[in-house]
């Protein structure tokens, strides 16, 4: 009798288990591609690579200065001040052309060239107000919340 109760909890043990089992044989690891099926990234050369570099700076640096300009910066000017300063700067002119370009939407003078810089200008505010207390690297510390005094 004691042998029937046995063989019943190990039939019943085996039972509860099975679906488990399936579903573990169900999840098999994935394995990596083998080399001839994987692509392989086109090569670069250091001066390949420096070029390119080169040219996206330069293209860069062109963007800045045509924005700075938009908002009636002088480019070489913000190039001379410190990076606070020059933050301050941009800033305050963004926000008077984001102004401008706002009266002249609600008074329906705007033209496409100023919709764009309108919508850049907005980009813009919407990623300063999102990471504004991240510090310059983006990964600055979180505000600090102090406890209520009772």
């Amino acid at each position: 009798m004691k042998i029937l109760k046995i063989v019943y909890v190990i039939a019943g043990i085996l039972a509860m288990s099975t679906p488990q089992l399936i579903q573990a044989d169900d999840k098999k690891p994935e394995t990596k591609p083998s080399a001839e099926g994987r692509e392989k990234a086109p090569t670069v050369t250091s001066e390949e690579r420096e070029a390119k570099r080169k040219e996206f700076l330069e293209k860069r640096v062109e963007e800045r200065k045509k924005s700075a300009k938009e908002l009636g910066l002088n480019p070489e000017e913000l190039e001379q001040l410190p990076p606070k300063e020059r933050f301050a700067k941009v800033k305050e002119a963004s926000e008077k052309k984001l102004a401008e370009l706002k009266k002249k939407t609600a008074d329906g003078t705007i033209t496409d060239a100023e919709k764009e810089t309108l919508k850049t200008l907005e980009e813009r505010q919407q990623l300063i107000e999102k990471y504004r207390n991240r510090g310059a690297t983006g990964l600055g510390k979180p505000p600090v919340v102090k406890p209520s005094d009772k």
